[in-house]
């Protein structure tokens, strides 16, 4: 597995979790959502997620225009999942804009955007 696949099997359970921090909090779970704040938990992984997107397509782009690249097809399938990468990052983005941390089904439905 690579670093990204490690970051977001990680981060999405976090997601999938603020949700659920109401009846966490009601049968006192102690989950990491409630100890620090369903917006705090949001945020973060909203700003992870699009870093992390964002780091692929740089590093992805770097591949792609590195003069050592063996075939122009290499390179520009570099440049597409660079593209694809940039353009996750943006809806990842984009998508939390109107999401209020505390709603459940706002959250629930940016989660299911995720996936």
């Amino acid at each position: 597995p690579t670093p990204k696949n490690n970051a977001v099997s990680n981060l999405l359970p976090l997601m999938k979790d603020v949700p659920d921090a109401a009846g966490d909090a009601l049968f006192n779970i102690k989950s990491f959502t409630v100890r620090i704040g369903q917006k705090n938990v949001f945020t973060a992984g909203r700003r992870l997620l699009t870093a992390l997107f964002f780091g692929v397509g740089a590093g992805f782009t770097r591949l792609a225009l590195d003069a050592s690249a063996s075939t122009t097809t290499l390179k520009v399938c570099r440049l597409i999942v660079a593209f694809s990468s940039f353009g996750a990052g943006i809806s990842v983005r984009q998508e939390a804009q109107s999401v209020d941390a505390e709603d459940s089904g706002m959250v629930y439905k940016y989660y299911m955007h995720l996936w």
